[in-house]
């Protein structure tokens, strides 16, 4: 089968990310989302990608403080051979084993977010299509989380935080910018209905979990009544 002649050579992933974040205006998502590759497909790919460098590198940090931590609190364990790198090893095999999860899991997240924030921008107006939200928001959310991967990593190094939390707080807050240009950009509306689009699905999830908590703690209640009045007679 002969490609098609008329189609355009392909974006790349690299260049459209140093795009976005180089050039963060409307008409840079305007741009890239009128190539052919602009699919929720592409936007998938990369999303699982990231979701499981970022699984990978978290985990190896934590087997790494694990095995700072044992030595610390139990010397003995130096004395016995091959305890530590067994421990590595295990732990290495454990987050090789289990990132490609937190690849999936991350993809699930990432679609079902932008399903709702392009069913917002829908009932307001908004003319864009997922696979244009979808890609736009992939070549936002990619990047950002593995700059995140990479900062929460080295917050392991003692004092690191006082660097890497501020750094994290004005990516966070970029991201959100470029999610409302993004959002603008494809639907081809105002800075409010892009705005509404963005924080109303945070906004409702949020009270969505205060109502579950708050309705788990009702049928609760009594329950953990009668365990702290069995409880108060022993102290």
């Amino acid at each position: 089968m002969m490609d098609d002649p008329d189609r355009p050579p392909p974006q790349g992933a690299f260049p459209v990310w140093s795009k976005v974040f180089t050039n963060p205006t409307q008409r840079t998502f305007l741009e890239i989302t009128e190539h052919p590759d602009a699919t929720a497909r592409n936007a998938y790919i990369w999303i699982f990608v990231a979701g499981t460098f970022s699984g990978l590198l978290g985990s190896l940090t934590q087997v790494v403080l694990g095995v700072s931590t044992f030595r610390q609190i139990m010397p003995e364990i130096n004395q016995l051979p091959g305890f530590t790198m067994g421990f590595g090893i295990g732990g290495m095999l454990s987050a090789i084993c289990t990132a490609p999860i937190a690849g999936i899991i991350s993809v699930v997240g990432f679609a079902i977010s932008v399903a709702l924030i392009h069913w917002i921008a829908k009932f307001l107006g908004g003319q864009g299509s997922f696979n244009k939200l979808a890609y736009a928001f992939g070549a936002i959310t990619t990047p950002v989380m593995v700059i995140s991967a990479f900062l929460i990593s080295v917050n392991a190094i003692p004092y690191a935080s006082f660097c890497t939390l501020p750094a994290l707080i004005l990516l966070s807050l970029f991201g959100v910018y470029l999610q409302i240009t993004a959002v603008k950009g494809v639907n081809g509306f105002g800075w409010l209905e892009a705005g509404i689009a963005v924080f109303l699905p945070v906004i409702l999830i949020v009270f969505a979990c205060a109502f579950a908590v708050l309705g788990l703690m009702k049928a609760l209640g009594p329950s953990i009544n009668d365990i702290l009045q069995q409880v108060q007679p022993s102290l």
